[in-house]
């Protein structure tokens, strides 16, 4: 640098004061023309221009450089926005198909609890008429991954490269520990978990369709087995005593003649509770002619019970009764020798032996 800057000072002094002339001589009689110009001044006016030139080069080559670089740059952004958005989209199917599924899985537990209140109800009328209860279905058994202690070595050497070795080596590495394991299986992906949980989804909702078919037509069943059983006399209608008179052919007691007796007589005292032996509705109450006070219920099964010879009716014409309500007091009303309870049981409008009905 030193050096050159010496060369500079020289090539100044020795070339200081010289001048470099042109000149123009036209053909004819025109005048001469001269044109004196500083040696220094020309080359420092050429040395200007290829400094000019140079620098203008250089920033045309950075403008180029630049612009390459951002288009380059510009088009890696676009094809790593454009996979983001389509991961972005996925994420978006993934986000709905799970909400999906949350929906459905609350539902499905929703309807679980509806058919346990199902079972409830169906053991309920099971007990109620004498039977068992019933436990509710397991749900059916699924297949399990079996995973191995060799399957899970493997998953955690591949783990254990994934953290230190560059990417191709781990793909390597995980081809070569597949290989060396037949048991080897890959992890599912997301999509295979959501594709697997909507087909044991699916076949849950069908499993539980046909229990809640099964529960709803057993409880339908045992309901109208129930309410008959509920409109079927089967209970004594007084407390104590015991039968004086039984059903058929008897000698009557006042009036001294055989005669065919529709009923039986239950000895009990005056003002005995009279409960009605089934459910139904009272059709008749008040005095009819030898029964003296009478309540006749209606069963609605072709059933009909009367319960004569009473003190009172407790219950009036139109009400409905439950099986085992009361619904009189015993007497001796009507053309009675004692106190007792008439009870009878008729039949499509005949008259039946109330034995069979008692327990």
């Amino acid at each position: 640098m030193y050096w050159l800057i010496l060369r500079l000072i020289e090539f100044w002094k020795s070339n200081k004061g010289r001048r470099l002339t042109v000149m123009t001589v036209p053909d004819g009689h025109g005048e001469v023309k001269t044109i004196s110009v500083s040696v220094l001044g020309l080359y420092t006016t050429c040395t200007i221009l290829v400094v000019a030139l140079i620098v203008t080069g250089l920033i045309f080559w950075n403008y180029y450089s630049v612009r390459n670089s951002y288009t380059t740059t510009f088009e890696l952004l676009q094809k790593k926005n454009n996979q983001y958005e389509a991961v972005l989209e996925g994420s978006k199917e993934q986000r709905e198909v799970v909400e999906t599924l949350l929906i459905e899985t609350e539902q499905l537990r929703d309807r679980v609890k509806q058919l346990e209140n199902t079972f409830s109800d169906v053991n309920k009328l099971l007990e109620q008429t004498g039977r068992q209860p019933v436990q509710l279905p397991p749900p059916p058994e699924k297949k399990k991954t079996q995973v191995s202690t060799q399957n899970i070595s493997t998953k955690y050497e591949i783990n254990r490269l994934n953290t230190s070795a560059p990417k191709s080596s781990v793909a390597m590495a995980s081809v070569a520990l597949a290989a060396a394991n037949e048991n080897y299986e890959p992890e599912p992906t997301d999509q295979e978990l959501l594709l697997r949980l909507q087909e044991e989804l699916g076949d849950l909702k069908q499993d539980l369709g046909m229990v809640e078919n099964t529960g709803n037509t057993a409880r339908t069943v045992l309901a109208k087995e129930k309410q008959d059983i509920d409109r079927t006399p089967s209970i004594w209608p007084v407390r104590g005593g015991y039968i004086s008179s039984p059903y058929g052919w008897r000698n009557h007691p006042i009036l001294n003649q055989v005669k065919r007796h529709t009923g039986i007589d239950i000895a009990v005292i005056r003002g005995t509770p009279v409960r009605a032996t089934a459910d139904g509705k009272v059709v008749f109450t008040g005095w009819n002619s030898g029964y003296g006070i009478l309540v006749e219920i209606d069963h609605y099964n072709g059933l009909r019970t009367y319960y004569a010879h009473l003190t009172r009716a407790v219950v009036q014409k139109g009400d409905t009764v439950k099986k085992g309500q009361l619904i009189a007091y015993s007497g001796n009303t009507g053309v009675s020798s004692g106190d007792h309870l008439h009870y009878e049981i008729r039949k499509n409008g005949k008259d039946i032996n109330p034995i069979n009905y008692l327990p």
